[in-house]
């Protein structure tokens, strides 16, 4: 995992100046599945919706933090009801800490505040931390309005889209995060040999599929990455909404979320998965597993990267904070070894 891979973060607070956009698509990317026609202002991850900024944020160091709901939570994180980042009030173990800042400067591995937590930044509030290095791999899809990568820029993230010509090690050491999009082509067993050693030594892939209803594309390329890891995308395009949520982490106050033509999500390998979420039938849409130092959060479907559709149900960037408070690694954002 890198240890320095933002930009100095400023003071002054993140603005977040996205606009839901009229999304009216020439044609459907999921075969006979009909995209929603009436869009709406894109939700802050507060509970609220805006066309404008999202307010300026604090890093606390007070006895609670900032939950993803804008609501607090004690440290201990003993309250159940939802993810939240915590932002100071740890107690500094290993050597001695002399303080460098009355505050967290910079994400770089570094306790600068002595306040027992490293890199501990959320200037927006939002739950997601600052100093996440989070790469998309793929392309984003036919929608219009697909603006993720941007929302995750205007959270305080370091988040770039590539396709790199050859994945290895050191390219994957560059990244906290690594979410598969629409992938471009097929990936070797080598470079899904080095996807598998990133995650055990401490990273957090997810993956989403469901742009076409290819099995090539949507189905054998993902698959081809996931393979070691005992998960695999399989069947014909199925939509939900997704209303069974299990008890996990990535599940935390969710009660439905877009599925618009996607794929059953199995586990190839018993026991090493949990299905966290379910399609009418018991069909499982998303499975999450904890590998070696690291985690793997596989949902069915790619229609909660759409900002289209967060109007209509604002539980889905609920569920993108859940997915970032649990996929990030452990030492980001968190208690200094000691």
């Amino acid at each position: 995992m890198p240890t320095s891979h933002a930009p100095s973060i400023a003071m002054p607070p993140v603005l977040a100046l996205l606009l839901a956009s009229a999304c009216t698509p020439a044609e459907s990317n999921d075969d006979d599945v009909q995209p929603p026609t009436t869009l709406g202002p894109l939700d802050t991850g507060d509970g609220s919706t805006t066309s404008g900024g999202t307010g300026p944020g604090t890093t606390n160091a007070s006895s609670s933090s900032t939950t993803a709901t804008g609501t607090t939570m004690a440290v201990d994180g003993t309250v159940d009801d939802g993810p939240y980042f915590d932002v100071g009030m740890g107690n500094t173990t290993g050597e001695p800490c002399t303080p460098v800042s009355p505050t967290e400067q910079t994400c770089d591995g570094i306790d600068d505040d002595c306040n027992g937590f490293i890199d501990d930044i959320d200037e927006g509030g939002d739950g997601i931390c600052d100093c996440l290095a989070i790469a998309l791999v793929g392309t984003p899809g036919s929608l219009a309005a697909s603006q993720f990568e941007q929302w995750l820029i205007d959270r305080g993230t370091s988040a770039v889209r590539i396709n790199p010509p050859i994945v290895d090690a050191s390219m994957l050491d560059d990244y906290d995060v690594v979410i598969l999009d629409q992938l471009t082509r097929e990936y070797t067993p080598a470079e899904a040999a080095a996807f598998d050693t990133w995650v055990n030594a401490g990273g957090g892939l997810m993956a989403m599929t469901g742009h076409t209803a290819s099995p090539v594309s949507a189905q054998q390329w993902p698959n081809g990455i996931l393979g070691p890891m005992g998960l695999a995308y399989q069947g014909a395009l199925l939509s939900g909404p997704v209303t069974d949520f299990l008890p996990h982490p990535t599940t935390m106050g969710l009660t439905s979320v877009t599925f618009l033509g996607g794929f059953e999500v199995v586990a190839t390998i018993p026991g090493q998965s949990d299905v966290v979420a379910r399609l009418p039938g018991m069909v499982p849409a998303a499975q999450a597993q904890e590998r070696g130092a690291g985690k793997v959060f596989v949902w069915g479907d790619e229609w909660i990267e759409y900002d289209s559709e967060w109007s209509a149900l604002p539980e889905i960037t609920q569920l993108w904070t859940n997915i970032f408070d649990w996929l990030t690694p452990a030492d980001v954002c968190a208690l200094p070894e000691g």
